[in-house]
């Protein structure tokens, strides 16, 4: 597929500048950085990195590095797009990148760090495992404790997140017989071998929700539901230094002996007409992280690896962080998979929607009362009805609908209004975009009883759903709800074992309702104004 796939999204995103300048500092003196400013789109894995290390090093050298958080398809859209709205591109790893960059317009395109992905779990889960305290885990061994269903593991969707599309990789190349220089090619993908491993693999995860962030935020938060996860090391060695200081139990790691992949954090510049500025900063930014004994050490601190050292093995680790009695292994003389293609990633990621994984039983609950209308509510739910339902625009997105997907759209105000609900049964495109449609054609009116829908959602999802369907429920608001059915909503959703993800729009969303059903269903809150990066972000739980 082109790179046409990932046009731009307008998007709002989160932008944290750091150095800033206002016109009205003091002139600068003879000797000192001449001002400047590089803009920086990067995933938030890097957060920690930017707040640490960068923009301490942008404001002493009096830069202003303006520095947006996105996630990875739309990172890799922007960049194939075509936008100039930035000057630099920070993925998580390679895999997004070449998806993004298959025009190779980004320049000195280098690793800032490693990092590898590891099979994590709460220490008396590994202890009883089998895996505690053990240096050498072949992926085998994992994968069989994953299919047994002894325990409980969580994955990020590998459409929407570079964590889970490098573990998604990683087990294609185990399950194709591949040693770890050798890359996935597309007849292994197409080996009936091949596909059933991975579909057994991924129909064996609990949980996939859309970014690592949220995997690792959730995860910790309900150990009762989530008992292993697959993620970046340096994150376990974040969240256990917290988890030490609040007194609980920490997450141990093991290494897929076999299939071990590795994120390498590229950053790249993107030429344009008018940011040569730009490129002498980013030149620097990049010369600091890789060469700078100080910003070496503070990575360290942050449990990054350094893409200047030998494979993965340490030089005198700190063991506070690096801990071995987490699992961290200081030395790993392991070489990591060599991603294959672009094109075979696309492939697997495409195949991951709609033949890998279990196929969903969806409804939509969406707010359509008079409010919508008057705060540009409304706008942004047609705009996303686009995303998500029609069959191209969620290509785009790796939303695709599963052949055996059901979807059902339902619209309410006082209750169920518009003529709704409306069900898609599998994936047929007609369907799904006279359902677009149908969400697009509704203008808002009158006022907001959200828990007639739940119900309705929690009836109809209640038992055993036909294809082994998971089920979700994704509600959106943006006032606050009559209550009259709240009590028999939040029993029949709980009854039913039904998790929603509850998304409150605006200022006037009251969220302690929709913490209430989120916090009852083992579901996810969600604070977006953004009303088509949350609806795409919670089709991603699929």
């Amino acid at each position: 597929m082109r790179a046409t796939r990932f046009t731009a999204l307008a998007v709002m995103t989160l932008v944290l500048v750091a150095g800033c300048t206002n016109g009205k500092g003091p002139a600068e003196r003879p000797g000192t950085p001449a001002t400047g400013t590089l803009r920086i789109v990067a995933g938030s894995e890097q957060e920690s990195v930017v707040d640490t290390i960068v923009k301490p090093w942008c404001a002493a050298r009096r830069y202003t590095c303006e520095v947006t958080f996105k996630g990875s398809v739309d990172q890799a859209r922007m960049l194939a797009g075509g936008s100039r709205d930035q000057d630099a591109y920070w993925f998580a790893s390679s895999v997004f990148l070449q998806l993004g960059d298959r025009a190779n317009a980004l320049r000195d395109v280098r690793p800032m760090f490693l990092t590898p992905v590891v099979f994590a779990a709460w220490r008396s889960e590994m202890t009883r495992l089998g895996f505690a305290g053990r240096t050498d885990v072949p992926i085998a061994d994992i994968l069989r404790a994953v299919e047994s269903g002894e325990t409980r593991v969580w994955i990020t969707n590998p459409t929407q997140s570079n964590s889970g599309a490098t573990v998604l990789l990683g087990f294609l190349n185990h399950f194709a017989g591949n040693g770890p220089g050798t890359p996935l090619t597309q007849q292994q993908l197409d080996s009936p071998a091949v596909e059933q491993g991975v579909t057994r693999f991924v129909k064996a995860m609990d949980q996939t929700p859309p970014s690592t962030g949220t995997l690792m935020t959730e995860c910790l938060a309900r150990p009762d539901q989530c008992r292993a996860m697959f993620t970046y090391e340096d994150l376990v060695i974040e969240k256990n230094a917290e988890l030490v200081r609040a007194g609980r139990e920490p997450l141990l790691v093991a290494y897929p002996r076999g299939s071990l992949a590795v994120s390498d954090a590229p950053l790249g510049f993107l030429p344009h007409d008018g940011n040569d500025g730009a490129r002498r900063i980013f030149t620097e930014l990049q010369d600091h992280l890789l060469k700078d004994a100080d910003a070496q050490a503070a990575l360290l601190r942050l449990g990054r690896r350094p893409a200047a050292s030998v494979g993965l093995s340490l030089d005198r680790p700190d063991p506070a962080v690096f801990n071995p009695q987490w699992g961290i292994q200081a030395t790993i003389n392991e070489q990591g998979i060599q991603f294959p293609p672009a094109p075979v990633i696309q492939a697997a990621l495409d195949r991951y929607q709609t033949r890998y994984r279990r196929p969903v039983a969806a409804w939509y609950c969406l707010d359509g009362s008079g409010s919508m209308g008057e705060n540009d509510g409304w706008t942004g739910i047609q705009a996303a009805a686009g995303q998500i339902f029609d069959p191209d625009q969620a290509a785009l997105n790796f939303l695709q609908t599963h052949p055996q997907d059901s979807t059902t759209v339902a619209i309410f105000n006082g209750g169920l209004t518009g003529g709704s609900p409306w069900q898609v049964q599998g994936d047929d495109g007609v369907a799904l975009r006279d359902l677009a449609g149908r969400v697009t054609g509704y203008r808002p009116d009158g006022g907001t009883n959200m828990y007639a829908c739940l119900s309705a959602a929690a009836q109809a999802l209640a038992g055993p759903q036909p294809d082994d369907r998971k089920r979700l429920v994704v509600l959106m608001t943006d006032g606050q709800s009559n209550s009259r059915d709240r009590a028999a909503a939040l029993a029949a959703l709980r009854a039913a074992g039904v998790p929603v993800v509850a998304i409150a729009f605006g200022r006037d969303a009251d969220p302690s309702q929709l913490q209430e059903v989120a916090a009852a269903t083992n579901g996810t809150f969600v604070r977006q104004d953004d009303l088509v990066a949350a609806l795409r972000q919670a089709a991603g739980y699929k």
